[in-house]
């Protein structure tokens, strides 16, 4: 069912939509682009319309979502048809979007993030939820329970925490991006280019809760106004798992090795120069210890010389002395009586030469 001035009605129909959409393309840059829409489905939980009055309830939801897609939407075509599938099936809103302006622009693919959706309607249900129903808004994606089997279940959010354990891991023990590709492959994870090779995109085949499936996520991405310099919106692992960061940390590893080994070396230098040093001084102080010791018998030689000259000198004076004591008591003692005629007839002899006496 589609609306029509906020009223349910059934005469419209998909040609007279499809001719609709189609005049605004013509006015695009491109009229041959692949695809024209965008469609969003909004499912509301039995504590929000629980079908008892499917006319009035249908046409609440129409409402809401009308309002809603006028707020966020308002710049583009939109269809909206609110439809519950069988008996006791919920109440939902089928919301296709026409993705060329009626200027010509395109609207830009970030604004239909599910999560923003999401976050915009629930802001939606909160303000006018009660106002145009009458009762009060149950809130059931905050409050519903959790399942007892959740930690049991592969979600893509486990599947991202897992994969940046296993992305340190391996950083840890390689020491190059391409053994860091290698090990991640032997992990059934895969990587590819992006943006002209300046950024990857994780892949890894894993068993979830809806059979098994590929995963896959950016490593780092977010979306900045280019006029204010804003940051829109941020995804993907995180900057410290994009190829840049990743690039970075092993240029930095095989740096701060290099600088390792260039200490180790220094340190080798400075160990054997210690060791030079060392026995140079080891050296120099034998040779100290042999001029000391030469010097040392040098001086004893000496001093051992001057006592043998002066024990010379002592004795000499003492034998001069003993001499010189010996003729002096010598020259006091009276003559005898031979020495006294040896002098007489000495005296007599000098006189017989001389001849007599006139």
């Amino acid at each position: 069912m589609l609306h029509d001035g906020g009223m349910i009605s059934v005469t419209q129909n998909g040609a007279y939509l499809e001719r609709q959409f189609s005049a605004v393309l013509k006015r695009s840059h491109n009229p041959k682009r692949r695809y024209q829409a965008q469609t969003i489905i909004i499912s509301f939980d039995e504590s929000e319309f629980d079908t008892s009055n499917l006319r009035k309830q249908s046409q609440q939801a129409l409402q809401l979502v009308q309002h809603y897609i006028r707020k966020h939407f308002g710049d583009c075509q939109s269809v909206i048809a609110i439809q519950a599938d069988g008996e006791g099936g919920k109440i939902h809103a089928h919301v296709v979007m026409n993705t060329i302006r009626p200027s010509g622009k395109t609207v830009a693919t970030n604004r239909f993030n599910i999560q923003k959706l999401r976050k915009d309607f629930d802001e939606e249900m909160q303000t006018n939820y009660q106002r145009v129903t009458g009762h009060r808004w149950s809130d059931p994606v905050h409050n519903q329970s959790k399942r007892q089997d959740i930690h049991n279940l592969t979600t893509k959010s486990e599947w991202q925490y897992q994969l940046k354990e296993l992305i340190n891991q391996i950083k840890a023990k390689v020491d190059n991006i391409a053994d860091f590709l290698k090990q991640l492959e032997q992990h059934s994870v895969t990587v590819t280019e992006r943006q002209k090779s300046k950024a990857w995109t994780y892949h890894q085949i894993v068993s979830t809760k809806t059979g098994t499936r590929e995963l896959k996520v950016r490593d780092f991405y977010q979306r900045v106004d280019k006029t204010t310099g804003e940051i829109k919106s941020t995804r993907g692992l995180d900057q410290s798992f994009s190829k840049v960061a990743i690039e970075d940390y092993f240029n930095r590893k095989k740096e701060n090795k290099k600088e390792d080994q260039n200490y180790d070396r220094r340190e080798d230098n400075g160990l054997e120069k210690v060791k030079t040093m060392a026995a140079d001084a080891r050296a120099r102080a034998r040779q100290q210890r042999r001029i000391n010791e030469v010097a040392q018998q040098q001086l004893k030689e000496a001093i051992d010389e001057e006592k043998r000259k002066a024990t010379k000198q002592k004795a000499r004076l003492s034998n001069q002395e003993q001499r010189q004591t010996r003729r002096t008591a010598k020259s006091n003692q009276p003559a005898s009586k031979t020495q006294r005629q040896s002098g007489q007839k000495q005296r007599r002899s000098s006189k017989e030469a001389e001849g007599p006496e006139f």
